[in-house]
């Protein structure tokens, strides 16, 4: 990442302070900062760091100083210039410092902290596992195979010919020449899997999703695919024979790119994100929209037929971050957060009042974390109350 100067330190500063003090940011500025968050997670540390101090404060019963003229104070040390330029290696390692300072100075912090700690361990005693690299392969006969991460197993074809390998978390396909029928992996929820295709196609697998292809794709002029679910794509290049993601409302066309579709049964929308190359999507109707990088397009369940105008982002990075075993979250309503996150930790998900479905949350969680860690991190910036109860989670708005 390119270093920053002390001006663009400077700004980066006000706008996080300005940010959590009063909210009072123009959407270019608040775009600045998103951008800046989600560049890397030790930005949003600092950031959630600051937020968790100013939530602590508010809580309701908690006898406290005047923070906020305590965070206009250095306010007016960042707009004067007196903070002194950051060192590179530790970036806004001085919020840190200034968190800690109103931390110590608050009256009854302690007791609040160790109240709010015991009623945490109450309300989330059920400790929550992440998923992890799990799938099943069914094959042309009926046949299942049980893949998992670190396990090895080599798949035959017809006439006992080798025609895969399960290594490591990867399913690799290698020459296939003339077998016949298709294969199917089904990723379970608290699941994902990677997959090489006999094209040497790359394709990682979501949780609940589940990929259906030939076994030989030379012997066919489109390289398809049916996904229900959620799968990115890094087609090998070949343009005499197109690789189309067919799902249940559109089908994404390519021929050497990569690109994120989500397409889960039942959703609200499919949709598809572009992140290099060129696609073509068309729905049911024969409409179709050509893509560009760094664009998405997305189709309701409800109007399956109606192909809509392209979305241009700043950042597509949050739509397939998931493959890289993190979750990335900008501005994101706590009920969209949830629907991914109950796949992964594979738990049901209810919210006790409507008004937390809409809370939001800009953040990057680690997916290798219990759902226990991962809460705790939302809550910092969220007003809600979390319990686990017989593989439940309950969200509730106090």
């Amino acid at each position: 990442m390119e270093e920053m100067n002390t001006h663009d330190k400077k700004e980066i500063q006000e706008l996080m302070v300005r940010s959590i003090t009063s909210g009072e940011l123009n959407p270019g500025e608040q775009a600045k900062l998103n951008s800046w968050l989600l560049l890397d997670a030790k930005n949003q540390q600092e950031y959630n760091d600051l937020i968790a101090v100013k939530n602590l404060f508010a809580h309701k019963g908690l006898k406290r100083p005047d923070v906020d003229a305590g965070w206009e104070n250095v306010r007016q040390r960042i707009s004067e210039g007196s903070i002194q330029v950051i060192s590179s290696a530790r970036p806004f390692s001085w919020l840190r410092y200034a968190a800690a300072v109103v931390m110590l100075v608050a009256v009854g912090l302690t007791v609040y902290l160790s109240n709010r700690t015991k009623e945490q361990a109450t309300l989330m005693a059920q400790v929550i596992q992440p998923g992890g690299n799990r799938a099943e392969l069914i094959l042309p006969d009926g046949k299942r195979l049980s893949l998992q991460n670190k396990l090895t197993i080599d798949i035959s074809g017809e006439k006992n010919s080798p025609i895969a390998t399960n290594k490591g978390n990867v399913l690799i396909y290698n020459s296939t020449f003339g077998q016949q029928g298709f294969h199917r992996l089904v990723v379970p929820e608290g699941g994902q899997y990677e997959i090489i295709l006999p094209d040497k196609s790359h394709v990682w697998v979501n949780s609940g999703s589940e990929l259906t292809y030939k076994v030989d794709f030379s012997s066919a002029a489109i390289r398809e695919i049916k996904l229900t679910g959620e799968a990115y794509f890094k087609v090998a290049k070949d343009k005499k024979h197109p690789f189309i993601v067919k799902t249940e409302h559109m089908d994404v066309e390519a021929v050497g790119t990569a690109f994120n579709v989500a397409a889960y049964k039942g959703a609200k929308y499919a949709e598809a994100t572009l992140v290099e190359g060129i696609v073509n999507v068309s729905d049911r109707q024969g409409n179709k929209q050509r893509m560009l990088a760094g664009s998405k397009i997305r189709i309701e369940s409800k109007k399956p037929n109606v192909l809509p105008a392209l979305q241009k982002t700043v950042s597509v990075y949050g739509d397939y971050a998931w493959k890289d075993g993190v979750f990335v979250f900008d501005n994101m309503p706590l009920v969209q957060i949830m629907e991914r996150m109950s796949r992964w930790y594979n738990i049901k998900i209810i919210f006790t009042n409507t008004e937390a479905k809409q809370l939001r949350f800009t953040g990057s969680i680690e997916k290798d974390k219990t759902l226990n860690t991962a809460l705790k991190l939302i809550g910092t910036s969220t007003n809600v109350k979390f319990e686990i109860k017989n593989e439940t989670l309950y969200i509730t708005k106090p």
